[in-house]
């Protein structure tokens, strides 16, 4: 650093150097300040008093390398700004311009940012991302899985994933999740880096569980059983059971379990489970449907019809007990169906709201 007997004497030259480069428009400064150079600008930046056209002309004499530390450090918005665009000579980046900037260039300032402008150039690619094609969706999400910071990689997280009300959402496995063409597996150590941090964290762990190794997730899931409730009662824990219980020797957990998910698990795993245990989760599905209304469709006779919805709970139930082979159980469920649609055919205005109503009155008979 400078010092500071000597700053008075450096700030006079600086100013005294800095008007000839005005007067004349020349972009070098004199030997004896090169040397000097980025600790002139930065007691420039702590005086207030200072011109910005000064200290441009200053940073125009900067190598690459220290444009990019004057980038990282500096809170001047304006000098910000221009040292950027000297870095990566196009369009400047203006604020009030951000919206319209290349997609390449504020790529190229949030992996170069810090402070204020890393929030502001995040925030706009957050903002543009579900309008950009694939090819640049898949450029963002490495552009913040690169820069490694946690705020980054929990926000990419749900891009990885299925995010669906449930966990567990489809009947068979067939299913695809765009999320997996934004993966790549050399985020993993990122991911499991943070979460091992943070093991509450619901979304990383949703992560972890769809491309991490049975193996890994059978050694932590003692530690999520012990100390994250909240894992336990939400939408991650029968995921990561899922995973797990392809080793068909692991005990599947049934009292943290609901019975639908017990029996869904079952199912998906290649176990059995008991009749009693396959109506108790029939009756759980069809308790705690929230699509009743919808299940109900006039088919083109103008007949009313129930219909198997694939992603309802009550039809992931009736799919788990098909696979599981209690086919008595299903026959069962027909019948009371057949009896439900006799008692909304009856009713004078059929609406959603009297399909619940019917609905509740009968579920106490199933």
């Amino acid at each position: 650093m400078l010092v500071q007997n000597h700053s008075t004497s450096i700030k006079n030259q600086t100013i005294h150097a800095s008007t000839l480069l005005l007067r004349k428009h020349k972009l070098l400064l004199p030997c004896n300040l090169n040397s000097h150079l980025m600790e002139i600008i930065q007691y420039l930046l702590r005086n207030t008093e200072s011109s910005i056209d000064i200290l441009k002309h200053l940073v125009n004499s900067l190598p690459t390398d220290q444009l990019v530390e004057l980038c990282n450090n500096t809170t001047n918005d304006e000098l910000w700004f221009y040292s950027n665009k000297l870095i990566n000579p196009k369009p400047s980046l203006e604020k009030t311009k951000k919206a319209n900037l290349p997609l390449q260039q504020l790529l190229d300032a949030f992996s170069i940012s810090k402070g204020e402008q890393l929030k502001n150039t995040r925030r706009e690619l957050q903002k543009r991302f579900d309008g950009q094609s694939f090819a640049d969706q898949e450029l963002i999400i490495d552009a913040f899985m690169k820069k490694g910071a946690k705020t980054d990689v929990v926000w990419c997280s749900k891009y990885f994933v299925k995010e669906y009300a449930e966990t567990i959402t489809f009947q068979d496995d067939t299913f695809e999740v765009v999320g997996q063409l934004f993966w790549k597996d050399e985020y993993l150590d990122t991911v499991k880096r943070y979460w091992e941090q943070d093991i509450e964290n619901y979304k990383l762990l949703k992560v972890i569980t769809q491309f991490d190794s049975p193996e890994y997730l059978k050694r932590k899931i003692s530690d999520i059983e012990n100390e994250c409730e909240g894992i336990i009662d939400g939408v991650a824990y029968p995921g990561l059971l899922l995973k797990v219980c392809e080793d068909k020797s692991y005990p599947l957990p049934k009292g943290r379990l609901t019975l639908f998910q017990y029996a869904y698990i079952s199912a998906k795993t290649d176990r059995t489970i008991s009749k009693e245990e396959a109506k108790a989760a029939l009756a759980w599905a069809a308790n705690n449907e929230t699509f009743w209304p919808s299940l109900f469709v006039r088919n083109l006779q103008g007949q009313l019809v129930f219909r198997d919805y694939k992603y309802s709970t009550l039809g992931l139930a009736l799919w788990s007990l098909s696979k599981l082979g209690h086919y008595s159980v299903i026959i069962a469920f027909n019948e009371w169906i057949k009896e439900v649609i006799c008692a909304l055919e009856m009713a004078k205005h059929l609406d959603a709201t009297t399909i619940s109503n019917i609905i509740q009155e009968k579920l106490v008979e199933l």
